[in-house]
This record gives structure tokens, C-alpha cells and sequence, in this order.
């Protein structure tokens, strides 16, 4: 569903005219809607948790520095022109939410088809505008649009994948 919700924003992109300032209100919107989840389901658990404070701080630190090593690769690989970097930037931040939301969804399965479904649902609020944005960046900076529905259509690898990890790492575990 995540991927889906992926793919309609970008289905949304190729048919309506795109500007600057509606891919911003795009990555904003989806920015604002993870950072709300964030905060009202995940860090709550998280600080509530056995995990120690120092971990979730180290967890952060180590997620900026993940992010920073995928920009330096990105720009290498463009061979330094920003302005396509910054169009794979978006589209690598997008798959490892993907991914993330995988993981989340398969975790939820294991606890029941119910809570994954929710999961599931709840994501697409944020992937559309996602998708949205991935796809009118791509189209601003003048990728063919075959290309386009392929990066689109591409997202539904990270979220299987990471859902199908999700699921295979806590089969068979009970609550803890």
C-alpha cells in the first residue's frame, strides 16, 4: 500500500502541470506528516522502552551520519551535478522510508493481518505527496517519462523487501 500511495502521487505529477513551488509544498507536507507520526506513535514507545536514552540519541546520530554518506555516494555517482543529485537524493530518502515502512508493516504482521493493513493505510497519507515529489523533480529536471513510471513503479522493491525482512526476522517470536 505504501508503494501504491507512492505511485499515485507520481501518477499525480505526470498529469497535472508541476511547479517549485508545489513540489516545496509536496516535501513539506510529506515532511510533515512522517515528523507527526514520528513524534505521536514512535518516539512516545521509544522513550517509554527499555532502551536507554543515550541509545536513541546514538540511533539519531548514526541515521544523520547514514544520510550524509548516501549524499557524498549520490554526487559521486552524478559526477557532481547538484542538480541531478538532488533529484536521486529525494528518490533514496524515499526508498528507505519505504523500506522503514516495510519493516513496520512486516513487524505488524506477525502480531496480526489487522494491524499490518492499519500500518499499511496509515502510511499512504504521507507517501502520496512523496511520490508527488519524487516524480516532479525527476520531470523538472527532464527525465523521459517512461523513466519516470519506472523509478515510480520501483518503489514497491524497498517496502516488499523491507516488510518481508520485518516479517521473517519475529515469525515464531512471542511478546517479550
Amino acid at each position: 500500500m505504501p508503494a501504491f500511495g507512492n505511485f499515485a502521487g507520481g501518477v499525480v505529477a505526470e498529469l497535472i502541470p508541476t511547479s517549485r513551488r508545489m513540489l516545496n509544498r509536496a516535501l513539506h507536507a510529506a515532511a510533515g506528516i512522517v515528523t507527526a507520526v514520528v513524534a505521536v506513535e514512535l518516539m512516545p514507545e521509544a522513550l517509554g522502552g527499555s532502551a536507554p536514552p543515550w541509545a536513541i540519541v546514538v540511533g539519531l546520530c548514526l541515521g544523520g551520519a547514514f544520510y550524509v554518506l548516501v549524499e557524498w555516494f549520490v554526487d559521486l555517482m552524478q559526477g557532481g551535478d547538484e542538480d541531478a543529485a538532488g533529484a536521486w537524493m529525494i528518490y533514496v530518502a524515499v526508498a528507505i522510508d519505504l523500506f522503514s515502512d516495510g519493516l513496520m508493516i512486516g513487524v505488524g504482521s506477525v502480531v496480526s493481518f489487522g494491524l499490518a493493513f492499519i500500518l499499511a493505510l496509515g502510511q499512504i497519507m504521507a507517501d502520496v505527496p512523496e511520490g508527488f515529489a519524487t516524480i516532479a523533480n525527476f520531470k523538472e529536471k527532464g527525465a523521459s517519462r517512461r523513466r519516470r513510471i519506472v523509478l515510480s513503479a520501483s518503489f514497491v522493491v524497498p517496502g516488499l523487501l523491507g516488510a518481508s525482512i520485518g516479517f521473517w526476522l519475529l515469525r515464531g517470536q512471542g511478546e517479550r
